[in-house]
């Protein structure tokens, strides 16, 4: 009869902790003769009973300095990546400890709002100038003169 822990070797709980799933997996199957499926069940059954990171828990001295970077100028996703690249973490639970940390610290989220609103302005104003490019060149072009 089946335990209901898991019981995985020391370097497969390590890689699972560390969040190199893969690696987990690879190790549980060369030791135990496990199939994929199988393997795969094991190392999710020991993260989820085991040990299992938790993003509602994310302070400052938890966040890595180029995510909080990141969120300053308004960058939602490289915040994420850069956490996610940090925590070794999966991109739904480093998405869900980015928002939980910006939701526990209103001075980041009020910066990080700011930045946002002002980073969607150059586009626009990249898009004015295109459109201003393009009516000359067909002024031109329609005046009888010729193309560069």
């Amino acid at each position: 009869m089946p335990s209901s822990k898991p019981t995985l070797s020391e370097q497969a709980m390590a890689a699972a902790n560390a969040g190199n799933l893969i690696e987990a997996i690879k190790h549980v199957r060369e030791e135990t003769g496990l199939g994929l499926k199988e393997a795969k069940d094991s190392v999710d059954a020991y993260l989820r009973d085991g040990h299992s990171p938790s993003p509602t828990s994310v302070s400052p001295a938890e966040m890595p300095v180029a995510a909080m970077l990141a969120l300053k100028n308004g960058v939602l996703i490289e915040a994420i990546k850069h956490y996610r690249t940090h925590n070794r973490c999966g991109l739904k639970d480093a998405k869900e400890a980015v928002e939980h940390y910006l939701d526990s610290n209103p001075l980041a989220k009020q910066q990080f709002q700011t930045a946002a609103k002002a980073n969607g302005k150059p586009f626009l104003k990249g898009l004015l100038v295109l459109i201003i490019l393009g009516l000359i060149v067909i002024g031109y072009w329609y005046a009888g003169g010729e193309m560069p």
